[in-house]
């Protein structure tokens, strides 16, 4: 018996070719299966006991155990088996299997182009909100997920595969049937595709998928829809747009407006992407990533009350702050008396910055329950206007009337910039220090939102900005990037927040990228300056050096995109100057 695997894209044909490949005695395609599932569990538990060395005849005997597996799972095999499984292309998979196999894998891939399959999921699934299920669906992940690892896979092990487009199978399925026989080196067979029998291949799609006749085959091959993807998707199309890479020629998606003007932004180019926006506005105001992208050209522009309700719309695409709280309570209106649950979004700079708004809502005669990330409990205790803080996990647990998101709290409370305070609302500790000036550095926070901000920079320009200046240092950096720490900026306590608090207390300037110990320092009242890319965080939108959020920061930009020698110089001629005994104080 030889084992072959049947994987692709869900809804790209693979039940269908399943069904009709199984017309054939020589062979037998089996519906969806656990068997990958199976022999991969059995190596991780073999690994658990055996130590597995490339020569070691424990992964001999390994692979004779999943060979006895794959026995019994087929007892009465014909020629050629086909297990069917959306996860043989993965690439850990695809690495282990040939000495199991005894030859390397054949896997016939079915694939389809993006937007058709999810098309078709809706079709099948009919949902009454297409927005919440092209966002949110089990089969829309899967889908997603079907495709990063059916690109891996090929990626990695291409020889492996052989494609079979969907809208191929359909167009002349004699053709593709004969290049399955090729590659699997069948004997010719002729195939019926007007009796093609389903059930053959039928799963309780009611019991395991919840959606009755998700996996149905019609007896006779042909086109059972006539509406495009574009019209099933509607405005959502494109963002389904994939490169097809299993072609020599994958294409990719068509450049809009919108990926325009993100562009423009990036690099600084404001004007261009000021009136990208105004354009999308125009022709799909309905646009809830555009609208947040425009938001921040707002905040840009002084308007922070009209810039913060387009970025509240952001929330709509999971692209500004946290999925809404499973809370029955409404949100507060910024008037009404009561228990108002504060829920703090976003990353932990994020948090720290919002804390500050416990005191307006409890200004406003209102008892405030703070909820934030456990890591900061003990930090946020002591910010004024929160009766109880508790964590994000415990706040559904605490009685409240209303709830606001920590992001947009600005808008409930209908400020504008000039509401703003830029006071400390953290208290400064007194920590005893000599007569020399103390300056810590933080040169890198989050990897993935250092990247996605495009605010990494080379911490030499950092070091060289700084040494030789007349002062102490001390580290602020903790758990990555410490290998690049110079001699003569030690290390100090900050496994904690409450460490942390400490020693960002013991000094009179903190020079950091936009990290979460910006946000401390600034509110805890301390001179900060903060490194910005040329499209800033957006809290700092507005041009400047100073902010209106915190009267202690000054933030350093960069000029170009990709060129952070400028904000450098800029921080060197600041220590230097003549204001430097000032600033650094």
């Amino acid at each position: 018996m030889e084992l072959h695997f049947l994987a692709g894209l869900p809804r790209s044909g693979s039940t269908l070719l399943a069904a009709i490949l199984n017309q054939n005695s020589a062979a037998r395609v089996s519906t969806t299966s656990d068997l990958v599932r199976v022999l991969d569990t059995l190596a991780s538990l073999w690994a658990n006991v055996h130590t597995l060395s490339v020569k070691d005849p424990e992964r001999q005997r390994l692979a004779s155990t999943m060979r006895a597996v794959i026995a019994a799972e087929y007892p009465d095999a014909p020629q050629v088996v086909i297990d069917k499984s959306r996860e043989w292309p993965r690439p850990d998979i695809m690495q282990s299997m040939p000495a199991v196999l005894g030859r390397p894998m054949k896997i016939i891939a079915t694939v389809r182009d993006v937007p058709d399959c999810a098309a078709s999921f809706v079709r099948v699934a009919k949902p009454e909100s297409l927005e919440d299920f092209l966002k949110n669906s089990s089969f829309i992940k899967h889908l997603q997920s079907s495709y990063v690892e059916l690109q891996a896979g090929f990626a990695a092990y291409p020889d492996a595969f052989l494609f079979v487009e969907y809208e191929d199978l359909l167009a002349d399925p004699a053709r593709e049937l004969a290049r399955i026989h090729d590659f699997l080196n069948l004997p010719a067979f002729t195939y019926d595709f007007d009796n093609i029998d389903g059930s053959t291949v039928a799963e309780d799609d009611a019991a395991l998928w919840n959606a009755p006749g998700l996996h149905d085959v019609k007896p006779k091959l042909e086109r059972q829809h006539s509406d495009a993807a574009k019209d099933v998707l509607g405005r959502s199309y494109l963002k389904f747009m994939q490169p097809a890479f299993w072609r020599d020629n994958p294409g990719l998606p068509e450049i809009q407006p919108i990926d325009l003007q993100f562009a423009a932004s990036k690099v600084g180019d404001f004007k261009k992407g000021w009136e990208l926006a105004q354009q999308i506005e125009r022709e799909h105001p309905e646009d809830d990533r555009a609208a947040y992208n425009r938001g921040w050209y707002l905040l840009r522009q002084g308007k922070l009350l009209e810039g913060s309700k387009l970025l509240d719309r952001g929330r709509r695409e999971e692209v500004f702050g946290n999925r809404r709280p499973d809370t029955p309570q409404p949100l507060w209106d910024g008037k009404a008396k009561g228990t108002v649950l504060l829920n703090l979004e976003g990353g932990l700079g994020d948090q720290i910055h919002q804390a500050r708004y416990a005191a307006d809502i409890a200004a406003r005669g209102c008892t405030v329950v703070m909820a934030c990330s456990d890591d900061l409990i003990m930090l946020l205790r002591q910010v004024a206007g929160a009766a109880v803080v508790v964590t994000h996990s415990a706040m559904l647990g605490v009685y409240h009337d209303y709830w606001v998101p920590g992001m947009s709290a600005v808008v409930a409370l209908g400020y504008e910039y000039r509401d703003i305070s830029g006071a400390a609302y953290i208290p400064k500790l007194f920590v005893e220090k000599g007569s020399r000036k103390r300056i810590g550095l933080r040169w890198s926070g989050n990897p993935r939102f250092e990247h996605e901000q495009h605010r990494v920079f080379d911490p030499k320009l950092m070091f060289d900005a700084v040494k030789g200046i007349d002062a102490d240092f001390v580290c602020l950096q903790r758990d990555m990037d410490l290998d690049v720490r110079p001699d003569w900026v030690p290390v100090a306590p900050v496994s904690n927040w409450l460490e942390t608090q400490e020693t960002v207390a013991g000094c009179d300037l903190v020079i950091t990228s936009c990290t979460s110990v910006s946000h401390l320092a600034a509110a805890m009242g301390i001179e900060t300056w903060v490194i910005q890319p040329v499209m800033p965080y957006y809290l700092y939108a507005q041009p400047g050096e100073r902010t209106p959020f915190y009267d202690s920061m000054r933030l350093f930009r960069q000029e170009t995109f990709g060129e952070w020698e400028a904000p450098f110089r800029e921080v060197r001629a600041a220590l230097t100057g003549p204001q430097a005994v000032r600033r650094v104080a």
